[in-house]
């Protein structure tokens, strides 16, 4: 029985969404990036109900639960919580998010993909963190099924690694949803947040280069499910079926009226404090991107967009 569900994405390629819909079935809660949540117990950060994270009906129960089985307080100690090793972008908890974390994380982010890409089990003492978190992930995974009164999870922090080290735990429980989005409107986005765009797409480019060898290589073929965002804002429905489906659910028409429902995401873009459930097509990239700029894409991630079944067009 499939009991959690991963979406691994890049940024900006509609996870919020997708998990919001998800979370939206009658037997599903939303997670977000719950990978962020020690982060927003300690800066008791706004849950997507409107309370603050620490006092939020939902979560404060699960919390305390929680922490009774780590046998730690976490509202005075959150990161003993070890639900990845994430870094925040928005949200910044700056005591803990130092430049020593941040190297830290680079390093061993690397022997985990070189661990399980490789299958390097002579660094396996270094990667411990990685199985801690999953471990921990799992906790909250119970926990939120329990309080809820659901039969799955969907949890949106998107990393590959994450997803890989849950699914070979767990595999009979656990399903990968692969959600793409065509890259040069990843680059736009980018763009528009003054990264510019070598560093907007460089990003995109090296998380499905490392991304899609690795889940081919450790996670069956039936258990992931490439969705496209350009297909799921186009015609929800039928991609909330086929998803549905997938994950053994049934479809409910309500699941595309999200805004309806309540959710408590800690963690992920303000779509999560949306009031309107209306769905439209961010297609401002086609209009908005220069020729030189569809040149540099086409030159430097143009091949991987087309594996991804984007063609090279813009009709």
């Amino acid at each position: 029985m499939v009991r959690q569900v991963y979406i691994c994405a890049a940024g900006h390629s509609g996870s919020t969404l997708l998990d919001l819909l998800l979370g939206s079935h009658s037997q599903v809660e939303s997670l977000g990036e719950i990978r962020h949540l020690p982060k927003n117990i300690a800066l008791n950060t706004q849950c997507s109900c409107g309370a603050p994270v620490r006092s939020c009906e939902f979560w404060r129960p699960v919390v305390a639960d929680l922490g009774a089985q780590l046998k730690r307080d976490l509202l005075v100690e959150p990161y003993a919580l070890r639900a990845g090793y994430p870094r925040a972008v928005t949200l910044v908890d700056r005591q803990r998010q130092t430049r020593r974390y941040l190297l830290s994380r680079k390093i061993l982010h690397g022997l985990a993909y070189l661990e399980l890409s490789r299958e390097w089990h002579f660094i396996h003492p270094l990667t411990g963190f990685l199985r801690k978190g999953v471990e921990h992930r799992l906790l909250i995974y119970e926990a939120v099924r329990r309080f809820a009164g659901v039969s799955l999870v969907v949890d949106s922090s998107k990393s590959y690694l994450e997803a890989t080290s849950l699914y070979c735990g767990c595999p009979d429980e656990t399903r990968i949803i692969l959600l793409t989005r065509d890259g040069r409107g990843v680059m736009y986005s980018n763009i528009k947040m003054k990264l510019g765009r070598k560093r907007g797409l460089y990003g995109w480019t090296n998380y499905y280069l490392r991304a899609l060898p690795l889940l081919a290589q450790r996670v069956s073929s039936s258990h992931v499910l490439p969705v496209r965002y350009e297909d799921l804002v186009e015609d929800p429905g039928s991609e909330l079926a086929r998803i549905c489906g997938f994950l053994g659910l049934e479809y409910e028409a309500s699941m595309l009226d999200f805004s309806s429902h309540a959710h408590h995401v800690t963690n992920g873009n303000d779509m999560r404090f949306a009031s309107s459930s209306d769905i439209r097509v961010d297609a401002s990239w086609r209009a908005n991107l220069t020729p030189d700029d569809f040149s540099y894409f086409d030159r430097h991630a143009g091949s991987l967009n087309r594996r991804l079944g984007y063609p090279e067009g813009i009709s």
